[in-house]
């Protein structure tokens, strides 16, 4: 969550963006096991519902360039941001095009697009909803324009290596008095961060640490990017990194009986600009003095039983889990908004299903400049344990949260409250999803109802996969605020496979999810509610 309010020019990298397509629609009809549904004025999947099957021969692609009212055009622009402004480059769609879908009475209408010079446009698509599916995403939309692209921190012109771990040596002095871990209290760790190239890391210390410890000299250590893989440190370019260290801080006596502990940035040192590849072997040398670093306070009064008692709005058979509350800095971000992960100035988790209300102050520590706007979240997770159909023991668990970002003085202005509450009745071909069963087909209806309090203006739909060893995100959908059903695409779902279904509904008066879906998570602020299915089978 990133704020940065440069006034400079963007740097356009890339001038065209292309696609692939239209000689006519190519119609594609429904199961007929599965008749699509009509909305109240007679019109298929009104409300954001959807038929869809992604099949069907494309046509060869022919160039478009005139404007016309039934034309679609989507645009992939990336922004890299960084403390010297932002730079912009378009994506060339033809390698990797989307799909348009359009619903109708008996099944819906394919529509294959081509490169113009606005971007890739589809041809002849009547007014109303369309369903844009890119990858494992799919959009739903009535807009003419649609912007795909994400944005990204650091220089556009940073190489990735494949390495998300390398090794460090240390030789850091001055440190805060180490300190153990011990329950909810983390104790001392170290975080790197970099302000010119994306990159966000935790350091494992495998050396043993005497508590009070003020160096540390230690060869056995790794780095584990959070942000991703490493990027290549070019020296020349002015890549530096920010060594952080958190450490224990300590608040007043939860009702339990033991101390409110945070873990928050007290001590910092940002290195000289270097060059460093990982290779997996090569340790990366962190040479410095850790120097102390402004000191603020965050004083919040959170009610968690307004939390709690939301716990089976989100499944009948959840049980609360863990609140937490973090504060992040939001690096070189646009205005009402944050890109990337900059890692933690502040955190603490509180113990399962805590429902009083926490009023309190603590230190936190900011070494960045003041444009990085501190972000808070708070967090307030919730989960089911079922046994996985077909097996008699094996057990896993679904979770769920409901949560809010926001500038930190704005989260912290008032009383931390819900302010969305889950989606009601979800339902899968208008059976609850409360329970688990076989469905139908593997093209079921997804339904749900707006949640009691609040006013989304997006909804999310993750379906995932399970296994005995394993739990996969394979399909998301985005919705307008309006939507209360999607019907899955033949093909979505596997047969004779186990899943689950989140709805999430979204409230953010900066999110554009019919024109800008893949930057919505970045607006501020943002409120989000999940409610959550049980395990249901594919036939």
């Amino acid at each position: 969550m990133r704020m940065n309010r440069l006034g400079l020019a963007c740097v356009s990298m890339c001038l065209v963006l292309s696609g692939c397509a239209d000689g006519g629609p190519d119609v594609i009809n429904e199961p007929k096991d599965n008749p699509a549904p009509l909305g109240p004025n007679g019109t298929p999947g009104e409300g954001g519902g959807w038929t869809g099957q992604p099949t069907g021969e494309d046509e060869t692609p022919r160039e478009v360039d005139d404007t016309d009212s039934d034309d679609v055009v989507i645009t992939h622009t990336e922004r890299f941001y960084t403390s010297v402004g932002i730079a912009v480059r378009s994506k060339d769609l033809s390698a990797n095009p989307p799909e348009l879908l359009v619903r109708t009475r008996t099944g819906f209408t394919r529509y294959t697009g081509a490169p113009s010079s606005e971007g890739y446009r589809f041809s002849g698509v009547p007014q109303g909803e369309y369903y844009l599916k890119t990858g494992h995403f799919y959009v739903v939309s009535d807009e003419r324009r649609m912007e795909i692209g994400r944005n990204f921190l650091g220089r556009q012109d940073a190489v990735p290596t494949p390495h998300f771990t390398t090794p460090l040596y240390l030789n850091l002095t001055n440190l805060a008095p180490w300190q153990h871990g011990d329950g909810l209290a983390n104790g001392s760790r170290l975080q790197l961060v970099s302000g010119q190239v994306d990159l966000t890391a935790d350091v494992a210390i495998y050396d043993f640490v005497t508590e009070g410890q003020t160096q540390l000299n230690a060869y056995d250590v790794s780095a584990y990017g959070i942000s991703g893989n490493f990027p290549v440190f070019e020296a020349a370019k002015g890549d530096r990194l920010y060594v952080n260290q958190l450490t224990n801080v300590f608040g007043d006596l939860l009702p339990t009986g033991e101390r409110l502990a945070a873990s928050a940035v007290i001590r910092s040192t940002q290195l000289p600009a270097f060059n460093f590849t990982a290779d997996g072997v090569t340790p990366l040398v962190l040479i410095g003095a850790l120097q102390d670093v402004p000191m603020s306070d965050v004083s919040f009064e959170w009610r968690l039983g307004n939390y709690a008692s939301l716990t089976t709005e989100v499944h009948p058979a959840a049980t609360p889990r863990l609140p937490s509350f973090s504060i992040e800095p939001s690096a070189h971000g646009p205005q009402a908004g944050w890109v990337g992960y900059s890692g933690e100035l502040f955190n603490f988790m509180l113990p399962a299903g805590a429902s009083y209300t926490l009023a309190d102050r603590l230190p936190y520590g900011n070494p960045y400049p003041s444009s990085w706007r501190p972000v808070g979240t708070v967090t307030y997770s919730y989960r089911i344990l079922e046994t996985l159909p077909g097996t008699t023991s094996t057990t896993r668990s679904v979770g769920g949260s409901v949560l809010t970002s926001d500038y930190l003085e704005n989260l912290v202005a008032s009383p931390i409250v819900p302010a969305l509450t889950p989606p009601r009745g979800l339902a899968i071909d208008g059976i609850p999803a409360t329970s688990q069963r076989v469905v139908g087909s593997t093209s079921p209806i997804i339904t749900w109802q707006p949640p009691a309090n609040g006013a989304p203006t997006a909804y999310r739909v993750n379906l995932q996969r399970y296994t005995t060893t394993s739990t996969v995100t394979q399909t998301l959908f985005y919705l307008p605020g309006t939507a209360t059903e999607v019907r899955l695409p033949v093909g979505t779902l596997a047969p004779d496979a186990i899943y689950t279904v989140r709805v999430t509904a979204m409230d953010g008066p900066q999110q554009e999810v019919t024109r800008e879906p893949f930057t919505i998570f970045e607006k501020l602020p943002l409120h989000m509610a999940d409610t959550v299915s049980s395990f249901f089978t594919t036939p």
